[in-house]
């Protein structure tokens, strides 16, 4: 019970000191007793350590969903002029409001290169969002890629709509 206590206390104890964003350390001792350091360890004393970035809190309001998703899956096009669907890909990446980064490898032979390496050819419209890659541009295929990175969904027009049509 007393443990369960501690444990309930600790992030209350230690929030406000991780709010600006450090480092959380779990020492573990050979019994298997586990306590929680703003601190690692002194050197030799034994301890099996984990380290966990605490990032800063986004209380303030400054921190958006969409500045949080780039920074753990940025977005990349790459590009080359005159280039329909990279237009298309650029338009839907700025209407909604998504940060990336633009690599027009257009007469850039280290971008080629660059590209070549991460995806195998030279393809553009090529959409990296983290880890993953795109080659060409499908809407759908974009929209569920940034869905699943965390990126804001598009919202919607005051007509309820994001094309307007006839409206038939």
């Amino acid at each position: 019970m007393k443990l369960k206590a501690i444990l309930f206390m600790l992030p209350l104890v230690l929030g406000a000191s991780f709010a600006q964003g450090q480092t959380l350390y779990k020492w573990i001792d050979a019994d298997g007793n586990v306590s929680y350091h703003d601190q690692p360890p002194p050197s030799g004393s034994g301890y099996r350590v984990e380290a966990k970035s605490i990032r800063r809190s986004s209380r303030s309001g400054a921190d958006d969903p969409a500045s949080e998703a780039a920074e753990k899956y940025p977005v990349v096009l790459y590009s080359a002029s005159n280039c329909v669907s990279c237009d298309s890909a650029r338009a839907y990446l700025t209407k909604r409001k998504i940060p990336f980064k633009e690599n027009n490898v257009e007469g850039n032979r280290e971008l080629m290169d660059e590209l070549k390496a991460k995806t195998g050819s030279v393809v553009v419209p090529t959409i990296t969002v983290g880890d993953k890659v795109m080659k060409g541009y499908l809407e759908s295929l974009l929209e569920g890629e940034l869905d699943q990175a965390g990126y804001p969904k598009m919202q919607p027009t005051a007509s309820g709509s994001e094309e307007t049509g006839s409206g038939q």
